[in-house]
């Protein structure tokens, strides 16, 4: 006979590690990251059917189905309109056409639902997933500084001259990672050490080598927004002024000996804060010179919409210096079409269309302009491709939880609730994620969408339920 409470009992365990392995299934790959979202879906929504949970729905819900509808509605109709694909992209199957993507973003929308029902009914443990991060954010800063003293890492990937890569071998990401899941690891570390003898030392000790870590892997903009979460603990935790004070002294004067004591590594950073205002050069015709021959390029711009977008590793887009061209191309495009965008992943699609045909009429051939598979940068991608409507629906979305986020912290100063170590390291990637003046990958990509949609939603109904 079948024992339906062991069955219940496995069901719910089930969602619980599949929730859990999400740390692990980022450094895994894309690929892994797919497998497990769809699996912890799947088994979220049987375990919720049994159990019949259910939650309230608010303002930061409605607009956030209004912004993927929208979206869906807008990106399915446009690419309907004869004449909008490529001439490279008419020929696309199924799988990789922007509407059918713009279809399949749906699963993130059922995420967020999904973890709202299990956060509210409580079979989501925060501190558990903390620890998981901990665990994990360790061993990629391990295999960082094993690939920088070593040459490779322990997989066998090897150091690139400014770049340590650690376990995601080819992929330049591994800084971006950790500025995602760090702060997790930190209030986890925490939790779990809270009142132990030297936890505050051993803290001290696992910030620095984090911040170090993510400075070794070669990701200037995560090092700069890494600080900058520390900054937010400093300012927004009391109790621990003094660990992030004696943190960075720690980590700068590891950082200032590597730049003394490794010169490339010290003029990467050196050339990176030297460019850091990037976005004069939208409102600047002074500083678009670079010469940009279009016709020479047409074949080296084809590899960019071949097979649905997929980037060629060897050159990942057209430009005239950094991701200055594609920022300076994606404003003109928007300012093209400010109101509805041109719909899902169509920035690699319409780019060339568009430097085709502005070319003699407002730039002529000293342009300047570049383009990428997408605009490396949230909000600029999202007004190009979603248009003034997409952009407003994500930001009032923002703009609900970050208020509904900073009165339960107001909250917490007034009764000093423990359960603010929970909220905190959210609140905090969350506010690194959104920061305006940060390069990025795409908004829509397996590795920003799903950790974006699986932990910040918690900020939704975070304030109403005790975990």
């Amino acid at each position: 006979m079948i024992n339906l409470k062991n069955q219940k009992f496995n069901l719910t365990k089930l969602v619980e590690i599949l929730f859990y392995a999400f740390p692990l299934s980022f450094i895994l790959g894309n690929l892994i990251v797919s497998l497990n979202l769809v699996a912890f879906i799947i088994s979220s929504l049987f375990l919720i059917k049994k159990e019949k949970m259910t939650f309230k729905l608010n303002m930061a819900h409605w607009l956030i189905v209004a912004f993927f509808v929208y979206v869906l509605l807008s990106t399915t109709i446009q690419f309907q309109i004869p004449g909008f694909l490529s001439e490279y992209t008419k020929d696309w199957p199924l799988e990789n056409h922007p509407a059918f993507k713009s279809f399949l973003l749906i699963r993130y929308l059922i995420l967020i639902f999904v973890v709202n029902i299990l956060f509210v009914n409580k079979i989501i443990n925060l501190k558990k997933l903390f620890l998981f991060c901990l665990i994990c954010s360790s061993f990629v800063c391990i295999d960082i500084f094993f690939q920088y003293f070593n040459g490779t890492d322990l997989f066998g990937y090897k150091a690139v001259v400014d770049r340590n890569s650690g376990p995601f071998g080819d992929e330049n990401i591994a800084g971006s990672y950790l500025l995602k899941f760090s702060f997790l690891s930190f209030f986890g570390f925490l939790m779990l050490n809270e009142n132990k003898k030297y936890s505050g030392i051993f803290l001290i000790i696992i910030i620095a080598l984090h911040i170090f870590a993510t400075a070794l892997s070669g990701n200037r903009m995560p090092m700069l927004l890494f600080l900058f979460g520390c900054l937010l603990i400093f300012l927004l935790v009391k109790n621990l002024r003094i660990v992030m004070c004696f943190s960075m002294i720690v980590f700068l004067t590891m950082f200032i000996s590597l730049i003394k004591f490794d010169k490339h590594f010290g003029g990467t950073y050196i050339s990176f804060f030297s460019e850091i205002n990037i976005f004069n050069y939208l409102n600047n015709d002074k500083n678009v010179t670079e010469e940009f021959d279009l016709e020479s390029k047409k074949d080296e711009t084809k590899h960019l919409v071949d097979q649905g977008g997929r980037e060629s590793k060897e050159n990942l887009f057209l430009r005239g210096s950094d991701h200055r061209s594609v920022f300076l191309t994606s404003y003109w495009m928007w300012k093209m079409k400010p109101w509805t965008g041109y719909g899902l992943k169509s920035f690699r699609i319409k780019c060339w269309d568009f430097l085709t045909i502005i070319r003699n009429s407002i730039f002529g051939t000293k342009a300047g302009l570049g383009c990428a598979t997408h605009s490396h940068n949230y909000y600029i991608e999202l007004l190009v491709e979603t248009g003034i409507v997409g952009i407003t629906l994500i930001m009032a979305f923002f703009v609900i939880i970050l208020k509904n986020s900073f009165l339960y912290l107001k909250n917490y100063y007034q009764t000093k609730n423990n359960e603010i170590y929970f909220l905190i390291p959210v609140i905090i990637i969350f506010l690194v994620e959104i920061w305006p003046l940060r390069s990025s990958g795409s908004f829509f990509t397996t590795w920003n969408a799903t950790f974006f949609w699986l932990y910040f939603p918690l900020l939704i109904t975070f304030q109403k339920t005790k975990n």
